[in-house]
């Protein structure tokens, strides 16, 4: 995991190198939505990728996490299939359901199955590398590959690419540093229920810290949005005393939340920490939201990993998900 890390601007550097190369051929029909499947560490990105097309993309964007594919699914549908292994059932049982509702459809995967099925059924398709079994390390390669999907459909334009030019450019000078936080910050969580908080645009990019707070350190912790949060959660911050007194808050913050939810996270700050703990300020870095987002993927990937080391834990194994699997594969 930590060589993953590490290697972050590198993977950002290669899947540029990929998707420029790749020739997409555009819709035969009109695309009027777009659908992307997939699962876990593969499915994040397209949480990601969604939140980042807010506003930019003129048609409506659905992720979906599941067997199954909704009714508007038609021949106007790009319908991009996402898993890293090629071998997630979930996401090849809604590729099926797909290649009958005649979607327009684009595979992204290292191989698998899904590669097989796409080479087999004329499917387009973009392969990026498969030399781990971790998924959730190669969020560079499969966030890049869906931006790219969508431009080659002529959705956005090709503004992307030198935005993550840009980031690797300030990711690996601020390398040091970033490390430094993260390290501090993972001191800070160690022993805590973390719990993140952050503007709506962020929602994808807080869930994405939660799951490798989960799977990395092995540690629980919460995600919800405002001003969600403050129809509702808010008024559950009394009981129990004895859990949030060892909560902790982390606020995300990009130069894209809108200014009244930042109002509503001041006002908020003393509400938490007069019950918990003093809140973590995490603030997103770089020129544009996609360098926000790598800045804030790296910082909290680091953060997972030295959280990992904080609880004594190794963080690539996933042994609760690989049961689930094996007991899976037992049943037809």
């Amino acid at each position: 995991m930590k060589k993953l890390i590490e290697g972050f601007t590198l993977q950002l550097a290669d899947a540029l190198k990929i998707v420029q190369s790749v020739d997409l051929v555009r819709p035969g029909s009109d695309i009027r939505n777009i659908l992307i499947t997939g699962m876990g560490g593969s499915g994040i990105g397209a949480d990601l990728v969604e939140s980042l097309s807010f506003g930019r993309v003129p048609i409506p964007i659905t992720v979906s996490k599941g067997y199954n594919i909704p009714q508007f699914v038609s021949p106007h549908t790009l319908f991009i299939a996402c898993s890293y292994s090629g071998n997630t059932e979930e996401t090849l049982s809604s590729i099926s359901k797909a290649m009958l509702k005649r979607a327009h459809i684009i595979c992204i995967t290292s191989g698998g199955k899904m590669l097989e099925l796409a080479k087999e059924n004329n499917i387009l398709w973009i392969q990026i590398p498969g030399d781990s079994t971790t998924s959730r390390g190669h969020i560079g390669y499969m966030m890049i590959s869906l931006i790219a999907a969508l431009y080659h459909t002529n959705l956005i334009g090709a503004a992307f690419i030198k935005e993550t030019e840009n980031a690797i450019e300030y990711l690996n000078r601020g390398e040091k540093a970033i490390q430094s936080e993260a390290e501090l910050i993972a001191k800070k969580l160690k022993g805590k229920l973390p719990i993140i908080y952050c503007d709506e645009r962020l929602k994808a990019m807080a869930t994405r810290f939660q799951n490798q707070l989960n799977e990395n350190a092995k540690q629980l912790a919460h995600v919800n949005t405002f001003p969600e949060m403050n129809h509702n959660e808010i008024v559950g911050w009394q009981f129990p005393e004895n859990i949030l007194q060892h909560a902790q808050v982390i606020y995300l913050y990009s130069d894209h939340d809108h200014e009244r939810v930042e109002k509503r996270m001041e006002i908020c700050r003393p509400i938490f920490e007069s019950r918990s703990n003093p809140i973590i300020d995490i603030v997103a870095e770089g020129a544009s939201l996609l360098e926000q987002y790598y800045y804030l993927i790296h910082l909290t990937d680091w953060i997972s990993y030295f959280l990992a080391k904080e609880n004594g834990v190794e963080s690539a194994p996933v042994e609760a998900i690989d049961q689930l699997k094996n007991e899976l594969s037992k049943i037809r």
